[in-house]
């Protein structure tokens, strides 16, 4: 039954203040609209049921945007449409991406009494100096704040967003900001390096394109920062990511190893039964009709060539890698006698560990997937 466990993406587009390196679809934040596309989620979620035949939900997601926003109302309809529609298991992973200082001691107990049970705390900086020119709207005092009422409300799995790479970041600096995050020990960290994204204000700026550490600075943050949460017991299981033991992100995990998933909300993705669709980033013709098939922006089957290059570029993410007997099950073949020749280069450097039954990423590897990737795999 386990091949039939579904994840659930919940987006949430709203924000405050639109951040100046992000291109997540989003829109400005208002109570009233907030409570209308509540409504409206609920009612894509109970259209969804034939998804649920004969399947389990083991992980639900809130996403966006900054669903740390929702109403407690707000929240509890989402989750109550879920569960009626799903067959949610006792023991779902239920995550709620939180920025700091949009939430308190009543909105944290109501989303822990609705059945949240983890927190991704946008925390990305410990300096006040680089959360500005982040545009984020929290300190590092209003981060820390939410974190503690957090523990105080009962959370016990808790993650931690920390960016690297920043103009201007020093190494020193980003020293400190892992440093006051592994002091406050939470469960899991994603650890992600800044991208310019066209048409983002950080994207379209030269300044802030020139001011970007270079590319032996970025390895030295990446490298020693890798080394630092592990000392500190946080197991690296992803490219990007680090956790406690039995911390790891179930949600995410669902997409590096290739499983189904439903998501609900404009922008949201789907993959399941071997179909992927997106719907439109589109609020107004999000709550304007009940139509699925006017809100899906795109929807294909793909073929099984285009399944397995996906597979493989997601288990290489991974610290688990290709299980060969997971790949042979899902596509036929020997993956070994398939790759083999074009791995063995990076065999031979140690970017690629060949394992009992897997093929994995060194940490080295990891610096250089793209390009690993790009040359056993056909892309054309």
């Amino acid at each position: 039954m386990a091949d039939k466990l579904l994840g659930l993406y919940i987006h949430v587009p709203f924000c405050i203040r639109k951040c100046a390196y992000c291109d997540f679809y989003s829109v400005p934040y208002n109570p009233d609209a907030m409570t209308a596309y509540a409504r409206a989620l609920a009612a894509q979620i109970r259209r969804a049921k034939p998804y649920a035949h004969g399947r389990k939900a083991d992980t639900v997601y809130f996403g966006g945007g900054t669903p740390s926003l929702l109403s407690e109302s707000d929240a509890a309809l989402i989750i109550s449409a879920l569960r009626e529609t799903f067959d949610i298991t006792r023991d779902a992973e239920i995550t709620l991406e939180t920025n700091p200082g949009t939430v308190n001691s009543a909105s944290l107990s109501a989303f822990h009494s609705a059945g949240v049970n983890r927190l991704s705390i946008g925390m990305q900086s410990a300096s006040d100096a680089e959360l500005k020119l982040l545009s984020r709207i929290h300190t590092r005092e209003d981060f820390e704040n939410t974190y503690l009422l957090a523990r105080m409300e009962g959370f016990d799995n808790i993650s931690f967003d920390i960016m690297y790479a920043l103009p201007w970041q020093s190494e020193e600096r980003l020293a400190y900001t892992v440093s006051y995050a592994l002091e406050l020990s939470p469960e899991h960290i994603s650890f992600y390096g800044l991208k310019l994204e066209m048409g983002t204000p950080f994207g379209i700026n030269p300044e802030i394109a020139a001011h970007i550490p270079d590319e032996d600075t970025q390895v030295a943050m990446y490298t020693k920062s890798a080394e630092s949460f592990e000392r500190r017991g946080y197991k690296q299981y992803e490219i990007s990511n680090f956790a406690k033991a039995g911390r790891e992100s179930r949600h995410n995990l669902k997409y590096w190893r290739s499983m189904d998933f439903l998501g609900f909300g404009p922008g949201a993705h789907s993959f399941i039964d071997g179909r992927l669709f997106s719907y439109k980033k589109d609020i107004k013709l999000f709550l304007g009709t009940e139509n699925d098939t006017i809100l899906t922006e795109q929807s294909n089957t793909p073929t099984k060539s285009e399944l397995e290059t996906q597979y493989v570029m997601m288990a290489f993410r991974t610290s688990y890698g290709v299980d060969t007997d997971d790949w042979g099950k899902r596509f036929g073949g020997n993956f070994a006698l398939k790759y083999y020749k074009k791995m063995k280069p990076f065999i031979d450097k140690g970017f690629i560990i060949q394992g009992d039954g897997s093929f994995r990423l060194s940490r080295e590897g990891m610096l250089v997937s793209n390009y690993i990737l790009s040359e056993i795999l056909d892309f054309n």
